[in-house]
């Protein structure tokens, strides 16, 4: 297995760190070809979405996330489960000649799978809305509280309560 590694962009943090992930990486799937980090922007319309990874039947990207939607649940769960799931799946993927790729996603305090757009791109918020409601994989849960998602929906409380008459 190659790694790769990016640093992250300032106020971004990887929610799990090479060896952990190379560890668990290894008990699930050890044949994959590439584990990389890396630091994606998200589609410009969804920068309020944290992107996790994105994974195929040879490769998984952990993404880097900025710091304020990151949770203690959010890392924990993403480190016990979210991780040795992608692996099992790639590893289901390479196994069926499966080569859409896949992005995981937190949105609403549930962690999510849903397939790329066209050409691999990342899907932009709408558009894994739809994914979801067509069937989406839950992955899991998490604790998004003390998370900048927690932090969002507080503000555009504040806001229509502000603007109401």
């Amino acid at each position: 297995m190659n790694i790769a590694y990016t640093r992250p962009t300032r106020g971004e943090v990887y929610l799990v760190n090479k060896s952990v992930a190379q560890r668990i990486v290894r008990a699930h799937f050890s044949d994959l070809r590439l584990l990389s980090f890396q630091t994606v922007h998200p589609p410009k319309k969804s920068e309020d979405v944290p992107y996790l990874a994105k994974f195929a039947e040879s490769y998984i990207r952990i993404l880097s996330v900025r710091a304020p939607f990151v949770s203690p649940d959010l890392r924990t769960q993403f480190v016990n489960r979210v991780l040795g799931w992608m692996c099992d799946r790639a590893k289901h993927f390479h196994e069926v000649a499966y080569y859409w790729p896949l992005v995981v996603v937190a949105l609403d305090g549930v962690i999510y799978a849903v397939t790329c757009s066209e050409g691999h791109r990342f899907p932009d918020r709408d558009e894994i809305r739809l994914k979801i409601k067509r069937g989406g994989d839950v992955i899991c849960t998490y604790d998004s509280m003390d998370s900048a998602t927690a932090t969002l929906a507080s503000n555009q409380t504040m806001k229509l309560t502000a603007t109401a008459p």
